[in-house]
């Protein structure tokens, strides 16, 4: 038996095989101990909650200090006079200043603007208002003070007094320079005349400084203007007639000027003068004895 071996059969040739190209991209492999550029970082949770904390407590706390300051008032107020005929500057200062000081007037919240006013009117009786500016991003207000005028001299017992043009007595006369141009009023009311308190009204006042504006400009020379113990009434005197004449304060001052003026000149050409007095209270009418 012969033994061989068979002889391989012919391979057939293989198809072509069409590979479809497929795009990759290169990885590179981590390097030891880092980690790859695209791959997410885990937050730092701890960090960011302390610092954003921070932040917080830091903004809350420089909006309170701002709070804070814009309560705060000065103990030391900025002080505005319309006028110093009474007072320098630095006496309204002065005072303002130790009101400021007090506890309840160094914020906002407590601040007593009406005790303030008050008490200001009282040391200083020739103010007519106050006004009070309170700053709101600063912590120096500001006072505006209006001062009144003087208007009259009146003289009361042995006290000399300076009358404002709301008829308070506000000053002694020896505190004023220009006291001797006002007009000078006698005070035979028994009012008991005291600094700070009211002598006259307003319309009063007026009253007196018309008359003696009308009569100065009509060259009578005027002695005395006394306030009688009656009410409402006023007594002029003259250096050149033995009567006095008698005006109703709560009337027209022109009026009563006007017919006092011209019954002197009516009196002056008849030559005959009344002995006692001469009353011009009644508009229209003029009474003599």
């Amino acid at each position: 038996m012969n033994f061989s071996r068979k002889p391989p059969a012919p391979r057939k040739p293989r198809a072509a095989v069409r590979r479809t190209r497929i795009n990759t991209y290169y990885r590179a492999e981590p390097a030891a101990g880092g980690s790859s550029p695209f791959q997410r970082k885990p937050a730092a949770k701890n960090v960011r909650r302390f610092l954003f904390g921070f932040l917080d407590i830091t903004l809350i706390l420089v909006i309170l200090a701002g709070l804070g300051y814009s309560l705060v008032i000065s103990p030391k107020p900025r002080i505005i006079v319309s006028n110093q005929t009474f007072h320098r500057n630095s006496d309204y200062q002065a005072y303002a200043n130790q009101l400021f000081s007090q506890i309840k007037n160094r914020n906002k919240i407590t601040y007593d603007e009406k005790a303030v006013v008050l008490a200001m009117e009282k040391r200083f009786p020739e103010i007519t208002s106050i006004s009070t500016e309170l700053p709101i991003f600063s912590e120096q207000p500001t006072l505006r003070i209006a001062i009144s005028k003087a208007s009259l001299r009146v003289r009361s017992g042995s006290n000399n007094y300076i009358v404002d043009s709301q008829g308070v007595i506000v000053a002694h006369a020896g505190q004023l320079a220009a006291a001797g141009s006002l007009p000078q009023i006698i005070d035979q009311s028994g009012f008991n005349s005291k600094i700070g308190q009211p002598l006259l009204n307003v319309g009063a006042v007026d009253f007196i400084r018309t008359v003696m504006a009308e009569i100065k400009a009509a060259k009578v020379p005027v002695s005395a203007m006394t306030l009688p113990p009656v009410a409402q009434e006023l007594d002029l005197r003259t250096s050149d007639r033995p009567y006095f004449v008698k005006f109703y304060l709560g009337g027209d001052a022109l009026v009563q000027a006007g017919q006092y003026l011209a019954a002197r000149n009516h009196f002056n050409q008849t030559g005959q003068q009344p002995a006692q007095y001469l009353d011009v209270r009644v508009g229209g009418k003029i009474f003599y004895k």
